[in-house]
């Protein structure tokens, strides 16, 4: 279907009048395909053919030649060309307000993707200001608990740890968490763990243990009770266990995490052996010192046959 598409899109090209509206539409269904496939060069030409078509016939300001502009930056933006992206994101939005007025949805779109270039550029303070007015125009559209409301103070907690601002991300961060439970949504499992890793570094290890316990849960239901991710998790849990002074705590969550590992990985896998060296480092800690020993002993055991 696409080489006929290419095909009828070379003859139409080829006429004396040119069918504006057949070829961008054409042009514009092969590029989104290229796009899907990842084949960005082909995908950029055709979009530029997409629009040069819609211009001709259109003008230069209607709402679809902003898509089209929009979807020109999104291939520059995935090509790390960034002017390009944000001149052209920045194209986009001035004809979306003069089409759609300056609090559309479309608008808020486009603005929260000339953050995210901002962001790619390190130009923190300015993604700042547009994922504010993107937050503005949705709360305004759909209210303050909405899933794109969350989705946008995500991002901005994702600005603020760039800025080394932990404890103003960690109030984003809680407020996305916030609004994705009130419309009983799966948490972000990047934002969890984003929260539960701010928390430990605030000291904050009750919080920690928490946000470890939910991460635990919500990949368990999603990847399978026996994840390799579920074992770092559980890793990190038990160390939310350990800096609260309660070790005892941790070792179930920790002998877990092994059995995960041997369910998952070759007998001499080296994460079985640093799963092992974990346990056997809080055994010792709680004064268990036959525990410790069987511990080491199959370390011991797995490290002479590695060497083999």
């Amino acid at each position: 279907a696409l080489t006929v598409n290419k095909l009828s899109l070379s003859v139409r090209l080829s006429q004396p009048y040119k069918e504006y509206s057949a070829i961008a539409l054409m042009a514009e269904t092969i590029a989104m395909f290229e796009f899907k496939r990842a084949n960005l060069d082909n995908a950029l030409e055709y979009f530029n053919q997409a629009l040069h078509a819609k211009k001709s016939y259109q003008g230069d300001s209607t709402i679809d030649v902003a898509r089209t502009v929009n979807n020109l930056a999104n291939i520059h933006f995935s090509l790390g060309n960034l002017d390009d992206a944000m001149k052209l994101y920045q194209d986009a939005l001035e004809i979306k307000r003069l089409c759609l007025g300056n609090d559309s949805d479309e608008v808020a779109n486009t603005l929260n993707n000339i953050a995210h270039v901002m962001v790619t550029a390190g130009k923190e303070q300015e993604a700042l200001q547009a994922y504010h007015n993107v937050v503005r125009i949705r709360q305004d559209r759909y209210g303050k608990n909405h899933s794109s409301v969350a989705t946008t103070l995500a991002s901005m907690g994702d600005v603020y740890i760039k800025l080394g601002k932990l404890e103003i991300a960690m109030t984003y961060f809680e407020q996305c968490i916030r609004i994705q439970k009130l419309n009983q949504e799966h948490c972000d499992e990047r934002v969890l763990e984003n929260l539960a890793s701010i928390y430990g570094k605030l000291g904050e290890w009750h919080k920690a243990e928490s946000a470890f316990k939910e991460i635990v849960q919500l990949k368990r239901s999603v990847q399978g009770e026996d994840s390799l991710e579920v074992a770092k998790s559980l890793d990190l849990l038990a160390v939310s266990y350990i800096e609260q002074d309660r070790c005892v705590d941790s070792i179930e969550h920790l002998k877990e995490a092994l059995r995960i590992r041997k369910a998952c990985l070759s007998g001499e896998d080296g994460e079985i052996l640093a799963s092992l060296n974990k346990l056997a480092f809080v055994y010792k800690s709680c004064e268990m010192t036959t525990e410790m020993m069987d511990v080491k002993a199959e370390f011991d055991r797995i490290q002479n046959m590695r060497k083999k």
